[in-house]
């Protein structure tokens, strides 16, 4: 990369050259070609350093999450992971999900997310700081202040233009859409992903213009890193296909050109499969998860709205929060989706027009980093459907663009002389405005309480948003104010499952099963069975049919619980009526039920083994349970409550 910028920096101010006279005297008069020189030695060595000022940014404005705590999925990944608290289990880390490396919570286990790198760093990072929150938030910010410097470099590859790069990575330092990245220690995945897939992109950019095979190599093996990193990373293909295609040999045949563009990204295939490969291995062959949640078509029909609620988010530094509550859009004739196909329509058509090399090459950047977000768009709950931690690759075009019309300030005839002034102040506003956003909003990651408190303050009418703080109320033993968030809920929407469940579980913890049982049977009455509802009409039923089971109910909690299977066939409901049924002595209708779970949860779940040998045991069959045993106890922590009883019945086998 240092040899990269020295020509730069040479191609824009070349060396002067001296001799004769001028060189006999360096050392007692200077000549006029000396002070040229050494002019030139001063700009340059500017230039070799400020690719620093985007670092500086990033940090300083970043600093003040030092003082946060641990917030939100931080209790579960840093605090309460034991896998995380030794180095020797650093390769379970390539071997399992990211929630199942983190718990063992068959609700939480049952995820699409496989990101080695992630869980290797918090491994890593345990073993520097251990549960100091202030270290683990100063590699958050490490990391982002990095990936400022490399948004410098990439930019000063693709564009040949220092300023430019400067300015959109100067941006992209202190735009506060980040603060979730960073100021959140488990948002670090994206800023993680970005580590490594914009030096893969700088090598591809470094191989195009030297043909050296080592820059295709090393954006080979980076791009790979980064898909341990996170999925997302799968976009950089795409985004080297675009620019073989547009910067290419214009002259050829359209179908010629894109037949040459697609012959470089095909080597990614390579890295592509054995990322696969690896996922299929943790996620038990559920490469995308468990089912997806929501039809095609609403999906579909979303993705106009979710683009213009992104660049929302990027143009206007204010609200941000933990949930922007997105329903799915249901008609084509709903202007929730004409009113955004226009808006992005218009927007494609003024960069078409634009014929701008630079803010094209911007948008293919945005929308191929933001397409896994959308695509994801059927498994994500309305709540969470759009996550500002997804834009944080995708940011670097909107910074691009902004930096774009800032200096073009500098070069407009109207403004005259005045124009490089008036560029200068307008970078300068935007840095400090974007950067004080960014201070502000890190200040709401500061624990549990803050997030929840900030999404309510931000949408206060959104019922989700009330059920996420009522259910922190009640964690930090508050539950009368949870049950009154709950209810404030019920009142925004009496449909809201969410909240009949929180209601529930609040009174099932306070020794009120009864009642717990009647919010369940309320929200199931209240509730809409759609298409779009089902796996919530589903979790009611399959946590009402559990409370009558624990009533001793047991008619009417199979009824339930049969129920919800029909509604929404899971992993997660499969384990729990299989568990039921053990608890009733009914062994072969609960092996029917795990051994229907078994294929859809990762392989490294150790407790549905222990359920499984229980039952081949009462079943007579002693090979199979003693199988069962040993995969458990070869899969379970050793500190796991249920591994003293599995020996004990193992060695009675």
């Amino acid at each position: 990369m240092a040899k990269g910028r020295a020509k730069t920096a040479e191609r824009s101010e070349p060396k002067s050259t001296h001799s004769g006279p001028g060189k006999a005297k360096r050392d007692s008069t200077y000549s006029r070609e000396d002070i040229a020189a050494t002019s030139s030695q001063v700009k340059q060595q500017w230039k070799s350093w400020y690719a620093a000022i985007p670092s500086a940014l990033a940090v300083l404005f970043s600093l003040n999450t030092l003082g946060n705590k641990f917030a939100s999925d931080d209790t579960v990944q840093v605090v309460n992971n034991t896998l995380v608290q030794k180095l020797s289990n650093l390769y379970l880390a390539f071997t399992t999900s990211v929630w199942s490396f983190a718990t063992s919570d068959i609700k939480m286990s049952v995820d699409s997310y496989y990101r080695p790198m992630f869980s290797v760093l918090f491994t890593l990072t345990n073993a520097v700081f251990g549960k100091a929150a202030w270290g683990w938030h100063l590699t958050n910010v490490l990391i982002h202040g990095a990936v400022a410097f490399l948004v410098f470099v990439v930019l000063r590859e693709f564009t040949k233009l220092p300023v430019l790069a400067l300015l959109a990575a100067s941006l992209f330092a202190v735009h506060p859409v980040h603060s979730e990245s960073v100021a959140w220690i488990s948002g670090v995945t994206d800023p993680m992903l970005a580590l490594f897939l914009l030096p893969a992109f700088y090598y591809y950019l470094r191989f195009r213009k030297t043909g050296k095979r080592a820059y295709i190599i090393a954006s080979l093996v980076l791009y790979f890193f980064g898909l341990m990193s996170k999925e997302t990373a799968i976009a950089l293909p795409a985004v080297i296909g675009f620019c073989e295609f547009y910067e290419g040999e214009q002259t050829l045949p359209i179908v010629k050109r894109a037949l040459r563009a697609s012959a470089l990204p095909l080597l990614f295939l390579a890295p592509t499969g054995i990322y696969l490969a690896l996922r299929s291995i943790a996620l038990a062959g559920m490469l995308f998860g468990n089912g997806l949640r929501y039809p095609l078509g609403p999906a579909l029909m979303t993705v106009p709205l979710a683009i213009t609620k992104y660049l929302q988010l990027l143009i206007i530094p204010a609200n941000y929060s933990y949930q922007h509550y997105t329903e799915l859009v249901g008609s084509i004739l709903s202007p929730r989706f004409l009113l955004p196909v226009l808006l992005v329509g218009i927007l494609g058509l003024a960069i078409y027009f634009s014929r701008s090399r630079v803010l094209t090459f911007a948008a293919i950047w945005f929308i191929a980093t933001l397409a896994p977000a959308l695509a994801g768009i059927r498994g994500f709950d309305p709540e969470y459907l759009i996550q500002e931690r997804y834009l944080y690759l995708p940011s670097i075009a909107f910074c691009l663009a902004v930096a774009m019309g800032i200096l073009a300030l500098r070069e407009s005839k109207r403004l005259a002389q005045g124009g490089a002034v008036i560029a200068a102040g307008a970078a300068i506003v935007v840095i400090l405005v974007w950067g004080v956003a960014n201070m502000k909003n890190n200040r709401a990651w500061y624990d549990t309480l803050s997030v929840n408190e900030n999404s309510v303050a931000v949408e206060p009418n959104s019922p989700m948003a009330r059920t996420a703080l009522a259910q922190t109320d009640f964690d930090r033993g508050k539950p009368t104010l949870a049950e009154e968030q709950a209810r404030k809920a019920l009142a925004l929407d009496p449909h809201c499952t969410q909240a009949y469940m929180e209601l529930s579980y609040f009174a099932k913890a306070l020794g009120r099963p009864d009642q717990a049982i009647e919010y369940l049977e309320q929200g199931l009455a209240q509730a809409r069975e759609t298409p779009l509802t089902r796996f919530k009409v589903a979790t009611l039923l399959l946590n009402l049919g559990m409370l009558r089971a624990q009533q001793k109910d047991f008619r009417r909690a199979e009824e339930a619980m049969r129920r919800s299977l029909d509604v929404w066939p899971r992993a997660v409901g499969w384990y729990y009526v299989g568990e039921f049924y053990l608890e009733q002595s009914r062994y072969d209708d609960a092996r029917l039920m795990l051994e229907e779970a078994l294929p859809r949860v990762p392989r490294r779940f150790a407790p549905i083994h222990a359920r499984l040998g229980l039952a081949y045991e009462h079943l007579g069959q002693t090979a199979r349970a003693r199988e069962a045993y040993q995969r458990y106890l070869e899969l379970a922590p050793i500190n796991d409550s249920e591994r003293d009883q599995v020996l004990i019945r193992l060695a009675q086998l």
